[in-house]
């Protein structure tokens, strides 16, 4: 099996190096083609809508049609809206000074694109969030066209922090395997009637997860419907599948709560093909756009505490990491996350066109933001 390592690896920049020497020391060698690069916003305009099974919601971030951004302004939700009614009635003395409002570049029940059927991206939040909180990314991801269902996952979302039954890890797991079924259930029908009808490619799906969430994805790993899985700095896979399926782990090396150490040994568990990304300067929750309110003093928490509520000293911490002065700037990590993750489900679903290579090269504005690529091609 092949084992590669890209980015910060000096043996890597040595080798590429010779690599490029030889190439040009034959005579009429044909010039290499870099992989493509995914930071920026993709071909499509991108619009939102929300889904409902009996106990959850899903939101939706998919390729919209020509003209959909005419007469229309980005979606906008609050920090609040996850927040469940026993709860809301703490919040109402939020100061005034604080704006919890999140905007989000994509357009809401935009018509959809016609005349193509895109992947099927499932996505889970870690715990604590909710469907909404990756919005920024996950609408980025849509550009380059795929249909991204974000669920709530009630188990271990916002509104479980009020339930004894969270804690029960056994029946957590089992409820969240269900809820991802209904999910792809649900999907499969939206595909046949209604706005979303015919633009879902329900033979090329991806599983995408943060945190919990990744563990949830790896957790159904052997589910036939999934090709791929890609984990943002996710609780550890407890190990490879019964049969191969490509994997990717996306560490945040700052990351308080979930080690790169332990990613490192979880991918070294798993089945080729595989890859793992380290991005430096990245904390555990880079990857949400609560990270740009905390930046602001807009978010959530910090309005808890101006209000006198106590906040946990353990989530105070896990919410902010990554977020914080001379952390990695939130904006060009969404940038790195998201060439990576778009690479990964264009490469692994083997969409057309698509390169298997994955560039660490994302250009000048990068250059002090390098991340390490490792991976193990397939036997």
């Amino acid at each position: 099996m092949p084992v590669k390592v890209y980015g910060k690896s000096i043996f890597a920049r040595l080798a590429l190096a010779t690599a490029v020497l030889a190439l040009g020391a034959c005579a009429g060698a044909p010039a290499a083609t870099s992989p493509p690069v995914y930071t920026e916003r993709g071909p499509h305009q991108v619009g939102v809508t929300t889904l409902s099974l009996s106990d959850r919601k899903i939101e939706v971030y998919y390729p919209a049609g020509a003209g959909a951004a005419q007469g229309k302004a980005n979606d906008v939700y609050l920090q609040t809206d996850p927040v469940p009614p026993m709860l809301a009635g703490m919040l109402k003395n939020i100061p005034q000074t604080v704006d919890l409002k999140v905007e989000i570049p994509a357009y809401r029940d935009a018509p959809a694109a016609s005349g193509a059927a895109y992947p099927l991206v499932v996505f889970s939040h870690g715990a604590g969030g909710w469907r909404s909180g990756h919005g920024n990314l996950l609408s980025g991801i849509a550009s380059w066209g795929f249909v991204v269902a974000s669920v709530d996952f009630t188990e271990y979302g916002f509104a479980s922090f009020a339930s004894p039954a969270a804690r029960d890890m056994t029946a957590r797991r089992t409820a969240s395997a269900k809820a991802l079924d209904a999910t792809l259930d649900l999907m499969a029908s939206s595909n046949t009637q209604g706005p979303l009808a015919g633009l879902i490619d329900m033979s090329s799906i991806g599983a995408v997860g943060h945190s919990a969430g990744g563990g949830t994805m790896f957790a159904a790993i052997d589910n036939a419907r999934i090709d791929t899985i890609i984990g943002w700095a996710p609780v550890p896979p407890q190990g490879p599948g019964a049969q191969p399926k490509p994997t990717m782990i996306i560490a945040a090396d700052e990351d308080s709560g979930i080690q790169t150490a332990t990613l490192v040994a979880a991918y070294e568990k798993l089945d080729a093909p595989k890859r793992i990304a380290i991005v430096p300067g990245m904390g555990h929750n880079a990857f949400s756009d609560s990270c740009v309110s905390i930046q602001s003093g807009n978010d959530l928490i910090s309005a808890v505490k101006q209000m006198g509520l106590p906040v946990p000293g353990p989530l105070l911490e896990l919410a902010q990491n990554g977020c914080r002065p001379g952390d990695l700037d939130t904006r060009k990590g969404w940038t790195i996350i998201q060439h990576l993750t778009v690479a990964q489900l264009r490469a692994s679903l083997g969409l057309p066109g698509a390169s298997q290579a994955i560039t660490t090269d994302l250009g000048p504005a990068f250059k002090e933001a390098p991340f390490e690529l490792r991976e193990v091609a397939a036997r």
